[in-house]
């Protein structure tokens, strides 16, 4: 059976800098079934764009998302993640990290392919660390 892994910004912005690309196509190659959401992919999009500009973001596209599916967050998945939002300002979590948190739930996945630590104190398995 396929192994359902979700991949975070962190790690989708390092594989596109090369930083992670060899750990990434490894994965896919080995019948891992990659996940990421809307969310992720429009932050992804965007970052690249103002930072690397249109071609850069054509290349994210056509070289390392089509290695993943993607889960739409859709209203119920935002309103969800909103209100677990509200509960845990203090923590200082993104809304896009608690929207993540939601997928993954809600898929079943139990580890994420991240460099944010934030994956793991929520009770998720993280496949990488921040030394790389």
């Amino acid at each position: 059976m396929a192994e359902f892994v979700s991949i975070g910004k962190s790690f989708l912005l390092g594989s596109f800098q090369s930083r992670q690309r060899g750990g990434w196509k490894s994965m896919a190659a080995n019948g891992c079934i990659l996940w990421t959401s809307d969310y992720v992919r429009l932050e992804c999009g965007s970052l690249i764009q103002r930072r690397l500009g249109a071609a850069a973001l054509r290349d994210f596209h056509d070289a390392i998302l089509v290695l993943a599916r993607v889960i739409i967050v859709g209203e119920e998945g935002f309103e969800r993640a909103f209100e677990k939002w509200r509960l845990v300002q203090s923590l200082k979590l993104s809304l896009v990290d608690i929207t993540s948190f939601d997928c993954m739930r809600q898929k079943g996945i139990t580890q994420a392919f991240t460099f944010d630590s934030h994956f793991a104190h929520q009770g998720f398995i993280t496949c990488l660390s921040e030394e790389g």
